[in-house]
């Protein structure tokens, strides 16, 4: 392989394991993500594997799409200098959300659905926040959508960026 381009637009994110273990395979040992919980409590995330599978030429494409665990990968390739991310401004959404089932809560026979809670907030490497802000490619491609109007920021009751 000469060179790899992983493809993140339009992807709203997913597991944040996933991510960790994504990513692990780029840069080898090291913290990932760190994770801060409403106590004030950070938790790193690192690779449980600790060793790089590829370590050639990286390009990551992202866009105003690219979420959460998306941008969890695409800020560490930058932070440690492994690649180069393309594109837009991502998303922006730094929080970290569970679900929780309400039949838990009641004694209702039939299904109740589920509530989404936010419980913690995400932060790169570099200790910053992709709250609100996202993750700025090392080379920005000219879009005709706004990330501002579209990302985390547009949200209603967004948790602020820190």
């Amino acid at each position: 392989i000469d060179g790899l381009v992983l493809d993140l637009r339009e992807n709203g994110g997913g597991s944040l394991q996933e991510a960790v273990d994504l990513t692990g395979l780029f840069i080898g040992d090291g913290p990932v993500v760190q994770v801060r919980n409403a106590s004030g409590r950070v938790e790193v995330e690192e690779d449980s594997e600790g060793s790089r599978l590829y370590g050639g030429p990286l390009a990551v494409l992202v866009d105003h799409a690219s979420a959460s665990a998306s941008e969890i990968f695409a800020g560490a390739i930058q932070d440690y200098g492994r690649g180069i991310v393309i594109g837009d401004p991502t998303f922006g959404k730094g929080t970290v959300q569970t679900l929780v089932d309400l039949n838990r809560l009641t004694q209702a026979k039939d299904p109740q659905g589920q509530l989404k809670l936010t419980i913690a907030k995400f932060y790169r490497v570099n200790g910053s926040s992709t709250q609100h802000r996202g993750v700025r490619p090392d080379i920005a491609i000219p879009s005709v959508v706004d990330s501002e109007e579209i990302g985390e920021s547009a949200q209603k009751n967004a948790l602020p960026w820190d």
